[in-house]
């Protein structure tokens, strides 16, 4: 069953079929999906377990809603993309190189730092050996981010692209530093209540509802924690670190993510509401060094990966940006047409090796910017 809203019957019936065949081939138990053009939203539909309003664990789409935190601090002059992150997380790392990380660096994965380690496997051992709770607390967010800046790096900063959730880990934390205020008010004070994100928040439950909280969309069952995440965060590091981290735990919806990327298109025109141009344009253009990197300070570019064709499908053209989240959620916007795509998902609920939206998602693409375009 796909419930759609379209300005015009009949337009995006591939995308409806592609859409409700996720949820028979079990893909996912839940999806919506948004197509706009400019200011006006042409297209929102959702299938299986979904409504429109439903609200999804976006995974790693928190990485350019923290990158705009970032830019919303720099214009307020408390930070710059080349400032050492040395200065504000007071350490010295057992890596020399390691004083050479700018801000920079962490918004666009080319800190040298490695791509992932299971930290929380850290704050259950140490809950076992001292018999106390640990998980959750400021103290087990702390003792990640130490950790993480303990380690030793895997390349000189700046000089290879490596996706990596450690460095956003440090960036929320240093924004927290920057700004004296945790991440889930900056993401209110600075981006939701701005633009109106009325769904856009870390920890939801702490603000639903009984009623409301049925509009949460669950990514299954965690072993970790032994129990369903539904309106908890499914990444076990940003879950041990409270579930308000720089690299994971934004909630939001489909028609959310489009008022954020509508901010980021009027901005890059100079029409931002909070970004200026400058901002909206950095942080959405393609670093030139070093050399073959896809990252943006925030966001991701359209990139075929082992031959395959980009997870954004054939006609995002160069100069497009989007990001992935790992639960099933992606964010693509083409700023030369002004096209937006929300597509949002619970492909985890079967178990994190699920892969049917891999194949599925590029041609779900496909078909909305052929009924857009073509």
């Amino acid at each position: 069953m796909v419930s759609t809203t379209s300005d015009e019957t009949g337009r995006f019936r591939k995308a409806e079929e592609l859409l409700a065949e996720g949820v028979r081939g079990k893909a996912y138990t839940a999806a919506v999906l948004l197509a706009a053009r400019g200011d006006e939203v042409v297209f929102h539909a959702a299938a299986g377990e979904a409504r429109q309003s439903s609200v999804f664990d976006v995974a790693s789409l928190t990485k350019p809603l923290v990158a705009a935190l970032f830019f919303a601090l720099h214009q307020e002059g408390k930070v710059a993309p080349e400032n050492k992150i040395s200065e504000i997380l007071l350490c010295k790392p057992p890596d020399p190189a390691a004083a050479g990380i700018r801000f920079l660096h962490l918004l666009s994965h080319t800190s040298g730092l490695p791509a992932w380690k299971p930290f929380y496997e850290e704050i259950r051992d140490i809950e076992e050996k001292e018999g106390r709770r640990l998980w959750g607390t400021s103290e087990a967010h702390d003792r990640i981010v130490d950790a993480i800046l303990r380690l030793p790096l895997d390349a000189a900063p700046g000089a290879a692209c490596v996706y990596s959730d450690l460095g956003f880990m440090l960036l929320g934390r240093a924004m927290e530093l920057i700004s004296f205020q945790p991440l889930e008010k900056l993401l209110r004070r600075l981006l939701a209540e701005p633009l109106e994100m009325r769904d856009t928040s870390y920890l939801p439950l702490s603000g639903y509802s009984e009623c409301e909280t049925g509009r949460l969309v669950s990514t299954g069952y965690s072993d970790v924690r032994q129990r369903e995440k539904l309106g908890d965060t499914d990444d076990e590091n940003a879950s041990a670190m409270g579930g308000v981290a720089g690299h994971a735990g934004v909630f939001s919806t489909a028609f959310d993510l489009f008022l954020f990327s509508r901010e980021i298109l009027r901005a890059r025109r100079g029409e931002g509401r909070i970004f200026t141009r400058s901002s909206a344009l950095r942080m959405t253009t393609k670093l030139s060094d070093p050399g073959g990197c896809p990252r943006t300070p925030g966001w991701d570019t359209p990139t075929p990966i082992g031959g395959n064709v980009s997870q954004a499908g054939r006609h995002f053209p160069e100069g497009s940006f989007g990001h992935l989240g790992y639960t099933g959620c992606s964010l693509w916007i083409d700023p030369s047409r002004e096209a937006t795509v929300a597509f949002l998902t619970n492909r985890i609920f079967y178990g994190k090796q699920n892969d049917g939206l891999k194949n599925l998602r590029p041609l779900l693409h496909d078909a909305v910017m052929e009924e857009l375009f073509l």
